[in-house]
């Protein structure tokens, strides 16, 4: 009995050295193993090793190895190899909907996936601003509630957060049933994209502002939605104020221009100035980004949107149109 217990000792303690210690660029010697299983009280010989390692490969676990000087055993695959892994942790470490200590947890759980001489790679500190409103496990726990009524086929239902001034978040009165279509990721939130049982069309819900959120037992109700539709064009998530609008602006709106409306904006060059094409939500935060520029940018077509512009914000930046310098001033 005593020798089985110390053989599969042996076979589990070379599990984890393999696990913890090697790769392919770190590969470990059999003499070099065997030392180790000596130093933690375990007996071994050549042989054994090797029958340890094909008993390894066999259940599942790959075991490669390297000849060679420089060569020995090494674990051959990993549930998610050095570039994936790092790929998440880098998520988790801008994924603002997660407490700092919790947040440091799942890091060192996530790092540990990796080889030691790996891990101090691992962790890339990234300072991230407060976050607001709600407290990050409540949008958690919305965000299961969303996932299981998606999965259910059922509406969810929840009370609307409205913040009074001197008293702070309020849950509303008001019951909304809702079934989810889809989730989407904006401006750092998340939104839910749902049939409003009562009004009977589809809205958008974000899952911070959202109280009590329950899966009913009301199956799900409303035609298919798009989310993707809702975050095709830049300047906010309203459908119907999608327009192809044309801006002629300066040349050193160029790399701005392109940040601000994606891949897809369609730049000629004019001279002394440049026009952009590109379909964009017309509404506060498009006009805002516009007027920002001062009068480095005016809007071309289409022929309501050039006169919404010559009308009611071109105006406001104080009758500086034809001078740069003083609109600059009061933006």
């Amino acid at each position: 009995m005593g020798k089985h217990s110390d053989q599969r000792d042996r076979t589990l303690c070379l599990a984890r050295i393999l696990y913890e210690q090697t790769d392919e660029k770190h590969p470990l010697t059999t003499n070099r193993l065997l030392r180790m299983l000596e130093e933690v009280g375990l007996s071994a010989e050549r042989k054994s090793i090797y029958r340890d390692m094909a008993a390894m490969s066999k259940w599942g676990l790959p075991v490669g190895y390297l000849p060679g000087k420089r060569g020995g055993w090494y674990l051959a695959l990993r549930p998610l190899g050095q570039e994936a892994l790092q790929t998440v942790i880098d998520a988790v470490g801008v994924y603002p909907w997660v407490s700092q200590e919790q947040r440091g947890q799942v890091l060192d759980q996530l790092a540990r996936l990796s080889p030691r001489h790996q891990r101090h790679q691992m962790r890339r500190p990234v300072v991230l601003p407060p976050q607001g409103g709600q407290d990050p496990a409540v949008v958690r726990q919305a965000l299961d509630r969303v996932h299981g009524a998606l999965q259910e086929g059922r509406a969810l239902s929840f009370y609307a957060l409205e913040y009074q001034l001197g008293k702070g978040w309020q849950t509303g009165d008001l019951l909304m049933v809702v079934t989810p279509k889809g989730l989407l990721w904006y401006q750092g939130h998340y939104h839910l994209l749902g049939w409003d049982h009562r009004a009977g069309a589809l809205g958008l819900y974000r899952l911070d502002h959202m109280a009590q959120p329950k899966v009913t037992g009301v199956p799900a109700q409303g035609p298919a939605a798009e989310p993707n539709r809702f975050l095709a064009a830049p300047f906010g998530m309203e459908p119907r104020r999608r327009e192809r609008i044309c801006l002629r602006c300066a040349p050193a709106l160029a790399v701005d221009v392109l940040d601000q409306l994606g891949p897809g904006a369609q730049l000629r060059a004019e001279e002394g100035s440049f026009t952009v094409t590109a379909e964009v939500i017309v509404g506060p935060d498009f006009w805002g980004w516009l007027t920002a520029h001062g009068d480095q940018a005016t809007v071309v077509g289409p022929a309501w949107a050039a006169a919404l512009w010559n009308a009611r914000y071109r105006p406001r930046l104080g009758q500086a149109v034809g001078s740069g310098q003083e609109a600059r001033q009061v933006i």
